[in-house]
C-alpha cells in the first residue's frame, strides 16, 4: 500500500507489521509515522500489532525453551540408561558365576523321590544309556510341574551316557526332564527336585 501525506487510507496490517520489524524504506516510515501522529484508529491498530508480535515471539520463545528442557531431560535420562547398564554389564562382569551342578537322572519308578539338584546354579545332567534304546539323536525338555516348558537342547552320547549343559540357573521347585528320540517320541521321564 502506497502511503501518503494526503491520504485518507489507513495501512492495513502487513504495512504496521513491516513497520514494528523495522523493515519500511526511510521514506514509508516517515509517512507513515506521520500519519500515526494524526491518527488514533492507527496509533490503536499499531498497539494490537506490537502486542500480537511480542505475544508471538514470547510463545515462541517458550516453547523453544520447553523444548531445550525437553531435550535436556531426555538426555539426562538417556545418560542414567547408559550408566545403569553399565553398572549391571561391569557388576554381572565380576560377579562369581556359580559353578555347574553335575545331577545324573536315574529313573525311580513307583518311588516317591526324585533326583535333586541346587537352586541358582547351571546343570550338567546326564543319563546312563543302558537303558535307552539306540537312536540317531536325542533331545531333552525340562518342564515344569505345571507343564511349563524351561528348556530344550540336545543331548549328547558320551562314555556310554547321554549329556547335556542347562546354562541357566533354575529357581526352586518341582521339574520334570523328558527324553525324545526323534522321530520315535518320549523315551522317558525323570523327576527333578531342585532346592
Amino acid at each position: 500500500m502506497e502511503i501518503s501525506l494526503v491520504s485518507r487510507d489507513h495501512p492495513d496490517e502487513n504495512v504496521l507489521e513491516e513497520y514494528v520489524f523495522g523493515r519500511l524504506s526511510d521514506a514509508k516510515t516517515e509517512v507513515l509515522e506521520e500519519h500515526l501522529l494524526l491518527c488514533p484508529q492507527c496509533q490503536a491498530a499499531l498497539a494490537e500489532t506490537d502486542d500480537y508480535i511480542r505475544l508471538v515471539k514470547f510463545a515462541a520463545s517458550r516453547k523453544l525453551e520447553t523444548r531445550r528442557r525437553r531435550s535436556g531431560k531426555r538426555a539426562a535420562i538417556a545418560a542414567a540408561g547408559v550408566l545403569a547398564a553399565a553398572s549391571i554389564a561391569i557388576f554381572s562382569w565380576f560377579k562369581p558365576h556359580a559353578p555347574a551342578v553335575s545331577v545324573t537322572l536315574v529313573s525311580l519308578r513307583g518311588g516317591t523321590e526324585s533326583n535333586q539338584a541346587a537352586a541358582g546354579h547351571p546343570l550338567d545332567l546326564s543319563i546312563a544309556e543302558g537303558d535307552i534304546p539306540p537312536a540317531p539323536q536325542y533331545e531333552l525338555e525340562m518342564v515344569t510341574s505345571g507343564g511349563e516348558a524351561v528348556w530344550s537342547g540336545p543331548a549328547k552320547p558320551s562314555d556310554g551316557r547321554l549329556s547335556a549343559h542347562i546354562a541357566r540357573s533354575l529357581h526352586a521347585g518341582r521339574y520334570w526332564v523328558r527324553l525324545y528320540a526323534p522321530p520315535t517320541g518320549l523315551l522317558a521321564e525323570y523327576g527333578l527336585q531342585v532346592k
